[in-house]
């Protein structure tokens, strides 16, 4: 028992310690086998958007997770200059700032949820 606790501890650690993930230069055919399993549907169904290369961002991604304008920023940032390739993105929900900044973008949205959430009201929450 004390095992199962510790390797579920280590798990729910990593993924508070995920921020994002890059994903770069990825064929279009790749990103359903790279997005994780709950968003495989969602990347089958915008498969046809899909050409080319791509740049796959992956955020927290479980259904409850908010993905904030800061985060996506820093995701940006480390990502930097975009080239051709088309911008994918994963996450639980995306904030309404999160959301404005991707679409400049031009990004794909692959998320569980599309509540109307802003920045500021999931920080007082």
């Amino acid at each position: 028992m004390k095992r199962v606790k510790k390797v579920l501890f280590l798990n729910i650690t990593l993924v508070k310690l995920m921020k994002f993930q890059i994903s770069r230069n990825l064929d279009a055919h790749l990103i359903k086998e790279r997005v994780p399993t709950q968003y495989k549907n969602l990347a089958v169904s915008c498969e046809s958007e899909l050409r080319g290369k791509c740049t796959l961002i992956t955020f927290p991604h479980h259904n409850r997770d908010i993905v904030k304008s800061g985060l996506v920023g820093k995701a940006l940032k480390s990502l930097g200059t975009l080239t051709d390739h088309q911008l994918v993105v994963v996450g639980g929900c995306f904030s309404i700032e999160a959301t404005n900044i991707l679409n400049s973008k031009k990004a794909i949205f692959l998320s569980l949820s599309d509540q109307y959430i802003t920045d500021t009201y999931h920080s007082n929450v």
